[in-house]
């Protein structure tokens, strides 16, 4: 009986040491990074490129030794139709299983990095932080990109994973402005304004306002300037001192609350409106008033 226990135990152990043999072979062979995988690698996943696109860069560029296997991880990942856009860096050669499970956004060695666009923001502004949260960002081409975009560069919180392409961005941020203003596009159509104007203005009060409380307000006094004629004169846009009516595109890229105040404006009989030291709004509706506010608040 004990040689029977001993036979069995013995032959258990055997197999473990082939089994440990033949991973050990199968690693080094197929799934282990090749011994010239090229550090700090950096892996630049583009829009519409599939796994099978991503496997062959990885076995040109040296980074992997089998791209059968590496698809077969990816795949067992669930993400083979869902590989994020972006630039991946490795500053150490990483196995088949560890490149697949990075891409495929798995978060392994590597977190989803958030960046928040405030309201407000010009498209420079939003260039200017990519660029310090992701140094390797190419702030010039995300520049060339959003050309005639500003103001439909939606303020919001993103998440990326690695060093994003500018047209991931972009594509991203354009996605969430239609998201965001489609269900306004009735109310829009009601305020006489078109959705162009609309976001102007926005672009403006969002520069303009000292807050949520003014918003609407300040809305309502630039489109009663606008109706009677009057220049815009606001500091924010220095052509309205010269030009009247709206800029001709706009000078930021609004929120979604400035939005909607532009939309629907509280209405009142001011036309002039000033922030004292403090950030309090004072109207007037003539500009005797104004002169008034001016000498009482500000000086």
């Amino acid at each position: 009986m004990q040689s029977l226990q001993r036979g069995f135990i013995g032959r258990i152990i055997v197999t473990i040491f082939l089994g440990v043999i033949f991973f050990s072979v199968l690693y080094k062979a197929y799934l282990a990074p090749p011994a010239a995988f090229p550090t700090p690698y950096v892996l630049t996943v583009s829009e519409g490129e599939n796994i099978a696109d991503i496997s062959k860069q990885l076995t040109d560029e040296g980074a992997i030794k089998s791209p059968l296997a590496f698809r077969i991880f990816v795949r067992l990942l669930g993400d083979d139709k869902h590989i994020s856009e972006g630039q991946y860096t490795f500053d150490q050669p990483l196995s088949s299983l560890a490149l697949a499970l990075r891409i495929s956004g798995k978060e392994f060695g590597i977190s989803k990095q958030k960046i928040t666009f405030p309201e407000g923001y010009t498209n420079a502004d939003i260039a200017r932080h990519l660029k310090e949260v992701f140094p390797e960002f190419d702030a010039t081409q995300f520049v060339a990109l959003t050309n005639g975009k500003q103001g439909y560069l939606f303020p919001d919180t993103y998440s990326f994973f690695g060093t994003p392409l500018p047209s991931s961005v972009v594509a991203d941020i354009t996605q969430n402005y239609e998201k965001k203003v489609r269900p306004l596009r009735d109310s829009i159509a009601q305020s006489g304004h078109s959705e162009a104007e609309i976001i102007v203005m926005a672009s403006i009060i969002e520069k303009e306002a000292h807050g949520a409380n003014d918003r609407a307000i300040i809305a309502g006094i630039l489109w009663n300037r606008i109706r009677s004629g009057m220049a815009l004169q606001v500091d924010a846009a220095p052509t309205t001192y010269k030009i009247k009516g709206l800029p001709s595109n706009p000078i930021s890229n609004p929120g979604l609350a400035t939005i909607k105040a532009a939309i629907s404006p509280t209405p009142s009989n001011y036309v002039y409106y000033l922030h004292d030291s403090f950030g309090n709004i004072h109207y007037a509706s003539t500009y005797k008033e104004h002169e008034q506010n001016i000498k009482t608040y500000l000086k």
